[in-house]
């Protein structure tokens, strides 16, 4: 594969991540991870959205960089 399908697919998880970071808390992993069991459930949101934007901004140099 290359840059920029991994570019392309990192945009994607960093947008789920912004739109929904709570869609790994429960809907999908089954056990607790330790993020979860530190953080209060604001904190997490917070946590999952800067992995997102961190996603997304390296996702997108990536694209450019090809």
């Amino acid at each position: 594969m290359s840059n920029t399908t991994y570019g392309i697919l990192l945009i994607i998880i960093g947008v789920i991540y912004l739109v929904k970071p709570d869609i790994f808390r429960r809907g999908i992993w089954k056990r607790t991870a330790i993020t979860q069991q530190v953080f209060s459930p604001k904190q997490y949101q917070i946590y999952m959205r800067i992995l997102g934007g961190i996603s997304i901004i390296i996702g997108a140099y990536l694209v450019i960089k090809k």
